[in-house]
């Protein structure tokens, strides 16, 4: 689904969510030096053009074998998506936000990928720069666009 072609109302629903996931992530990095993944979504409101922005966390699950492992963001994203489509059908709009490696270069990056209910999605990926020392100022590149698939739109 090409962006350009959406409906401005699709369009302004999904940067909505794009841009909240993001600053989330970036504030959350420079706060704490690592994020876990979430969600946002966008509730739309009685008599309101906005809409009501939601905060989706699902927890980290532990290995009761092996209490030290790392957590599985990967599982965190999958239960993020499964609680979306059991309570996201009253979602306009959401965003699914993870901290990934870039392969090709070996560098961090947000990676957020937005779904509107008419099925329209589509990926953010902003490559960052931990600061060398403690206290210093994080790197974050310009965003890009990339393609991506609805994982959510579809079950509607």
């Amino acid at each position: 689904m090409n962006f350009e072609s959406l409906d401005e109302g699709v369009k302004d629903a999904l940067n909505k969510v794009l841009s909240t996931a993001l600053g989330v992530a970036r504030e959350q990095l420079e706060e704490q030096g690592v994020f876990l993944p979430f969600a946002i979504g966008l509730e739309p409101q009685e008599g309101s053009d906005e809409g009501e922005l939601r905060l989706i966390a699902v927890p980290p699950t532990d290995d009761p074998e092996d209490p030290e492992a790392d957590i599985d963001t990967e599982a965190m994203a999958a239960d993020l998506v499964e609680v979306l489509n059991q309570q996201g059908t009253h979602f306009e709009a959401i965003a699914i936000a993870s901290d990934v490696l870039l392969q090709e270069n070996d560098q961090d990056a947000i990676h957020v990928v937005a779904e509107h209910k008419v099925g329209a999605a589509l990926a953010i990926v902003q490559p960052y720069l931990m600061p060398a020392e403690p206290g210093g100022e994080w790197t974050f590149e310009d965003p890009a666009a990339e393609a991506a698939e609805a994982v959510w739109a579809n079950v509607r």
